[in-house]
């Protein structure tokens, strides 16, 4: 089943900053997105944590089960990795864990099958320092396809543009998750790296999808909010507080085909990369549809 995907690119400020930013998007993601089942896992009972090391079933089968995990950098250039099962005791442990220098670092949520090992991941959320890049931070958050209808479109949306509000993002996308946290735009016309186009964010487009933030620098050039409402027939225009610009093309995300993604790629073709979109095979089952337009820019 292919995955959902939000993420918010913005640059790197200092690790206080990063660890206050981290707690809530950790914390506020599954809250806001699965309260109820976020709730249960926190208070649950029956998690192993030897599971985290070992291949033993995690818990009673059926039940709800979660981790806590941080990669973060040594005094000496190492890498350490910590983790705990999800629970309401452990959740102070991220706190700590967040004034070290993270790299990356994870809640995620999950449902056992019937052998008590991790099943449906139900939503997992992340904050990391772009490998390569370590000037930029990216959040995230991927659900299965299937946990993605109306109701759960708009919670998404609500938290996309609240955290954008406040990071003033070099991009924001909620789409098709695909390899290494690439945008289809980057995957089919390149570079496939996001370390390589993170740096040029403000000039131009990591990509586009059903509902994005155009950073500020991009909007302007665009005519603002009030441009870029003009421009097209789009679901949703709002400026954000510095300038950035939410668009929601279409009122649900499978509305986002065919016309939509021709208006929605011609109003930001000057903001976009140059090159003609790499097709592939149409057969290949493994890939989520294709949302982009196969046209060069120039």
């Amino acid at each position: 089943m292919h995955k959902i995907r939000c993420e918010i690119d913005t640059e790197y400020r200092d690790p206080e900053a990063l660890a206050d930013l981290a707690w809530r998007w950790l914390t506020e993601c599954p809250d806001r997105l699965e309260h109820e089942t976020f709730q249960a896992l926190l208070d649950s009972t029956g998690q192993v944590q030897e599971s985290l090391s070992k291949a033993v079933p995690c818990g009673p089968p059926g039940t709800l089960w979660g981790f806590l995990s941080v990669h973060s950098l040594s005094q000496g250039g190492r890498i350490t990795n910590r983790a705990r099962v999800l629970t309401r005791k452990n959740l102070p442990m991220l706190r700590k864990w967040l004034a070290l220098d993270v790299q990356l670092v994870e809640t995620a949520l999950y449902r056992l099958d019937d052998e008590g090992m991790p099943g449906e991941q139900l939503l997992r959320v992340g904050v990391a320092r772009e490998d390569g890049s370590e000037d930029w931070v990216r959040l995230s958050v991927h659900t299965p396809e299937d946990h993605f209808g109306p109701a759960a479109q708009a919670r998404w949306t609500d938290l996309l543009r609240d955290f954008s509000q406040e990071v003033d993002p070099c991009y924001a996308q909620i789409g098709y998750g695909l390899t290494l946290g690439r945008t289809e735009h980057e995957e089919r016309v390149g570079p496939p790296q996001p370390k390589r186009t993170l740096p040029e964010s403000r000039r131009l487009l990591r990509g586009y999808e059903w509902l994005m933030v155009i950073p500020r620098e991009i909007a302007q050039q665009l005519g603002g909010g009030d441009g870029i409402a003009a421009a097209g027939d789009f679901h949703r225009v709002e400026t954000l507080r510095d300038g950035a610009v939410l668009l929601q093309v279409t009122p649900e995300f499978d509305g986002f085909t065919g016309e939509a993604i021709e208006r929605t790629w011609r109003l930001l073709r000057p903001a976009l990369r140059p090159g003609m979109p790499r097709r592939y095979r149409d057969s290949d089952q493994t890939s989520p549809p294709s949302r982009i337009w196969y046209a060069d820019i120039v």
